[in-house]
């Protein structure tokens, strides 16, 4: 429930179990009430504090180099951002795979000399949205010995012909 800039959740019987106050830009600082259990309940929690790793905080910062973490977490430039230094900075694979290029095709043995001898053809679509003017496709097309290029935005597949 929000009211008032402060968001509180609510257990099925409306008691506050943790309540915040909205910092900046849908942020919200939460802190949590530590309730009793009644005495008549048969289950426990356990919990175990650490502090995050410079992995945790790389995965949190949507992949960012551990050379620009050490700069954020050196120069105090966010607020909370505890990290524990003794942790490693491993490699990580959804970065290295993001960063592999591979040529699809080797070079081409034949250069076209002529316009229009060869063309590069590119469909791209369906989009959610509506393009310009109602358009859900465009046609990319690509002059390989001029390398003239020139787009075509289309209502449907059909129209690629």
């Amino acid at each position: 429930m929000i009211k008032h800039r402060k968001l509180s959740l609510l257990t099925k019987d409306d008691i506050p179990v943790a309540c915040s106050t909205r910092l900046s830009n849908r942020l919200y600082q939460m802190s949590f009430v530590l309730a009793h259990a009644p005495h008549d309940t048969d289950f426990a929690f356990h919990i175990v504090t650490r502090l995050p790793s410079w992995a945790d905080w790389h995965r949190c910062f949507g992949h960012v180099s551990y050379s620009g973490l050490q700069h954020l977490h050196d120069k105090l430039l966010v607020d909370g951002f505890v990290v524990d230094l003794s942790t490693e900075k491993p490699d990580c694979v959804a970065c290295t795979e993001a960063k592999m290029t591979v040529t699809p095709y080797g070079p081409s043995a034949k250069r076209y000399t002529k316009v229009r001898e060869l063309m590069h053809v590119d469909l791209w679509g369906k989009y959610d949205k509506a393009l310009i003017h109602g358009n859900y496709y465009y046609l990319l097309l690509v002059d390989d010995a001029s390398q003239y290029t020139t787009v075509v935005f289309l209502k449907g597949k059909n129209q690629a012909a």
